[in-house]
């Protein structure tokens, strides 16, 4: 465990990073030194102006000035703007987390860490991990369980709904990446082909809480081990989202194709509770940076 604070800078100032953002500032591990926008009067910069040192306005510009001041940086911005981004941080030896589904990282979902030898951390500090999407976060426990205890899996369907009041523009403008990311984080963990991923931001009053159901077609399952794999790995991914539920346990839905459905509900740091969506892919990143940058600790004292 390390000794000292994890200090980070945060960039984007929506929805995504100014959650963020209220989460770390919650925290014992990290330290938000600084918070990276692009407009003087964005809502989120003000909303942290007295609680973070570093309130920067234009953009990556100004945050190269405090480069010396943070061990690594979580993007909330757009999957354009992370190719560059990650560009320029590499070579001052950052480590990065993606929230854009700019597919730039590597993958990571992370408590499959140790269930699956698809997800591991990079030897390096030097690190760029990609959260994919919140469907991707959402759907992966419950692919990997049921493709795991499967034979014959040849075609997966993950189906998520939002609340269209948690989803910003830089999300709406991400649609495509969004679907492309995730369909191909779900072939990483089952070694399936045929993936098709939906996204539905439903505009319904009051906003309905984040769903997520898995269909999957294969040729048989042992369902009792499906079963028994995903609440083990459903209880260890509530040790960091609380709101995290399994609500239609994995089943036969008709022949040959095996059903599960999850739902996240939101811990409400700066959005509602129906913004869950925005609550499991910050809570992913929060930590996959933990366990990144404890484990570069370890391997450094060589434990």
């Amino acid at each position: 465990m390390l000794q000292h604070k994890i200090k980070v800078a945060i960039i984007g100032t929506g929805n995504i990073g100014s959650d963020l953002c209220a989460r770390m500032l919650k925290t014992s591990e990290f330290e938000v030194v600084a918070f990276a926008g692009r407009r003087k009067e964005s809502p989120g910069l003000k909303m942290f102006e007295n609680d973070v040192k570093y309130i920067v306005s234009n953009g990556i510009e100004g945050l190269l000035e405090v480069v010396d001041k943070f061990d690594g940086f979580f993007d909330a911005t757009s999957a354009y703007d992370h190719i560059s981004h990650w560009g320029t941080f590499k070579k001052l030896n950052k480590w990065g987390i993606d929230l854009t589904p700019s597919q730039v990282g590597i993958p990571m979902v992370p408590e499959l860490i140790g269930f699956s030898d698809k997800f591991e951390l990079q030897k390096s500090i030097v690190a760029n991990y990609s959260m994919v999407s919140c469907g991707g976060q959402s759907s992966a426990p419950l692919v990997y369980a049921m493709a795991k205890h499967s034979i014959g899996v040849s075609e997966i369907e993950v189906s998520s709904s939002i609340a269209s009041k948690s989803a910003g523009p830089a999300t709406r403008r991400n649609i495509d990446q969004y679907i492309q990311s995730t369909e191909n984080l779900i072939s990483l963990i089952s070694d399936c082909k045929e993936v098709k991923v939906i996204l539905v931001l439903n505009p319904a009053e009051p906003p309905i809480m984040m769903r997520t159901t898995i269909q999957m077609k294969v040729k048989a399952c042992d369902l009792d081990l499906v079963k028994t794999e995903v609440l083990e790995i459903v209880n260890k991914i509530k040790n960091y989202v609380p709101g995290y539920d399994l609500v239609v346990e994995p089943h036969f839905a008709s022949k040959n194709i095996l059903s599960g459905t999850v739902k996240v509900t939101g811990a409400g740091y700066v959005l509602p509770e129906y913004a869950g969506n925005l609550d499991i892919i910050n809570a992913a990143a929060v930590e996959t940076a933990r366990k990144h940058v404890n484990s570069f600790a370890l391997l450094k004292s060589g434990k």
